[in-house]
């Protein structure tokens, strides 16, 4: 859902499907003030991903091309973690999953097991929260929510984590931030061994390799979505 501004006064929200209509009638022009979940303010359309829509439309005449718009008023609050709490969660992470999945066989640990994937998703929507510029693949919502879909999120868990670990480095390399970027090698692997965990017999295989190489990419995510708080909040 996009919300965008025009004379002062808040209009919104309207859909994907509706923006290109109120660009090609002029309502939303390429100066004009709009912002969506995940943005950290208000920005001029054709400095968003909603800048594609505009090849087809010819620019305004130079006498009527608005002032580039200062920060308005309305604009919601961004979006705002202690960096500190990513180390936090993660150890909660790993301390839950590193005893759980041994525990398993014994059935006392489905407890631990169960409140290290709650952790696991509240990282994952953080994660996805942090770099929401217009150009992420996906939504923190959406990332977390179509994990829970039978069969289709056996492919969704590539994006939900493997996606990830490649526009947060993407959001870095961008911004020129000296954050530590993520093993993608290691988040495919994770991927890969994930899936492994519908075959019977395999999987307790397997997840003796998935539970240090999730504990570990976690970490890789957690230290870099710290220094990106760290950087927005400077």
């Amino acid at each position: 859902m996009w919300y965008y501004a025009s004379n002062g006064q808040q209009f919104g929200p309207v859909t994907e499907d509706e923006v290109p209509t109120l660009i090609a009638n002029g309502t939303i022009n390429r100066q004009t003030p709009v912002w969506r979940e995940g943005m950290q303010d208000w920005a001029p359309a054709d400095t968003t991903y909603l800048s594609a829509s505009f090849k087809s439309v010819p620019p305004a005449a130079p006498s009527a091309v608005p002032s580039c718009p200062v920060r308005v008023a309305y604009a919601p609050a961004a979006v705002v973690y202690d960096p500190h709490s990513f180390r936090k969660l993660w150890l909660w992470y790993a301390w839950l999953l590193g005893t759980g999945i041994p525990l398993c066989f014994i059935f006392i640990g489905i407890i631990p097991c169960i409140a290290a994937a709650v952790i696991g998703y509240i990282l994952l929507y953080r994660f996805w929260s942090l770099i929401q510029d217009g150009r992420a693949r996906t939504t923190p919502g959406q990332a977390i929510g179509f994990c829970f879909i039978p069969f289709y999120n056996l492919y969704w868990l590539y994006v939900a984590v493997v996606g990830l670990a490649k526009d947060m480095n993407a959001y870095c390399d961008e911004r020129n931030m000296p954050a530590p970027r993520v093993n993608e090698g290691l988040a495919v692997t994770w991927y890969v061994l994930s899936l492994t965990g519908i075959i019977p017999y395999v999987n307790i295989l397997t997840s003796l390799a998935l539970i240090p190489i999730a504990i570990i990419l976690f970490k890789q995510l957690s230290d870099t979505a710290a220094m990106i708080t760290q950087a927005k909040q400077q």
